[in-house]
């Protein structure tokens, strides 16, 4: 799974077209814009890559530097990288009894644990473990048979204890760790909109390394323009989609990975085998959350395309598109239904389409 870190951030698939979406925006008001119809912008480094944001409203400079705080806030609570942090000392305490959790972390496990089931456990931020028997945030390394035993035995959400009684959380066996990549931006931004909101503004757009939340939309448009990136040509754009008041999230093997053994190891894990996904391409997710979408996209790149397209056609307000290599183009386009309905065929640039159940 992806991680919070102070390194080179997750794959960038999806490319954000704000000149352009804001551009359009502008043009469609006439003829001078009006001061509040001129966005501010914010750019801030946090939890290992760089968070940009535009906004529009009177306070909207400030606001967005309030809902950046609030995202350091919960680096400090939820990184795996950082030893003070709340989640740090979770994983080094929380086998041998209960660890009293603030309110945030006990909410963070909380959503974490239904969005595990949800996903009948391709979403686990358990896999702390297996990242290390990998060694995916290092070299990259071919475990023994044993050794992968060990690391999956220690994976599991079920083996993760909630008690919402004292607020507090316990690992059912030692050497459990929690990795909170797949899903730590995602409840940021998620945190920082309420911010936004708090602060009265209801139309911004934050991009958050591979993951935009959308409010709204600018002024004289339908909805902000968001591009997805080819998942093997990173500067082409393959889609366009539109969102509003939703979130996008896009996973993908297709950079950052690790050689061992003479082959590529991905550097998302499938909880379920406890080996890197093979899975080829990228996955983008819309939904309305930005933590769902976070980790529904490593879900369903974990799922593979087969079963993820059949799993987001099954759960309410989720669409899913998969970008793989093949096709006459070089590049298979496959989506759910919700993702057709939402955005018209249309909308795509390149690729052979597989939409629907015809995949």
């Amino acid at each position: 799974m992806r991680h919070l870190r102070p390194a080179p951030s997750r794959e960038r698939l999806l490319r954000l077209s704000l000149s352009f979406a804001i551009a359009a925006a502008l043009a469609a008001v006439t003829p001078a814009v009006p001061l509040a119809a001129q966005p501010a912008s914010r750019a801030r480094y946090l939890m290992g890559t760089v968070c940009e944001g535009t906004a529009y409203g009177d306070q909207a400079g400030p606001a967005l530097d309030a809902a950046f705080d609030e995202i350091a806030r919960l680096e400090g609570i939820l990184s795996d990288y950082r030893d003070d942090s709340e989640l740090s000392r979770f994983n080094h305490h929380a086998a041998p009894a209960p660890f009293p959790c603030s309110a945030d972390l006990y909410d963070f496990l909380a959503v974490s644990a239904r969005l595990s089931a949800l996903t009948g456990g391709a979403f686990d931020p358990t896999v702390a473990p297996l990242i290390q028997v990998w060694d995916l945030r290092g070299s990259g390394r071919i475990p023994s048979d044993q050794e992968l035993g060990d690391a999956r035995r220690r994976v599991g959400m079920p083996l993760l204890t909630l008690d919402s009684a004292s607020r507090s959380a316990r690992f059912g066996r030692a050497g459990m760790a929690l990795d909170p990549g797949a899903i730590g931006k995602g409840y940021a931004l998620d945190a920082a909109a309420r911010v936004l909101r708090a602060r009265g503004v209801t139309t911004a757009l934050l991009d958050f390394g591979g993951q935009v939340l959308a409010l709204g939309a600018p002024p004289g448009a339908e909805a902000w323009t968001v591009e997805i990136a080819h998942p093997l040509h990173r500067e082409q754009p393959a889609l366009t989609l539109r969102l509003r008041d939703a979130s996008a999230s896009t996973s993908g093997n297709s950079e950052r990975g690790v050689r061992a053994g003479g082959r590529l190891l991905g550097h998302i894990v499938d909880p379920r085998t406890g080996r890197p996904t093979e899975t080829t391409g990228s996955v983008t997710v819309v939904a309305p959350g930005a933590t769902e979408a976070d980790a529904l996209s490593t879900a369903l790149l974990v799922m593979g395309a087969e079963e993820g397209l059949r799993w987001a056609d099954g759960a309410p307000h989720v669409s899913a598109v998969f970008l793989m290599p093949g096709g006459t183009s070089g590049l298979r386009v496959a989506s759910s239904r919700a993702f057709v309905n939402d955005n018209p065929a249309g909308m795509v640039r390149a690729g052979d389409q597989h939409h629907g159940g015809n995949r």
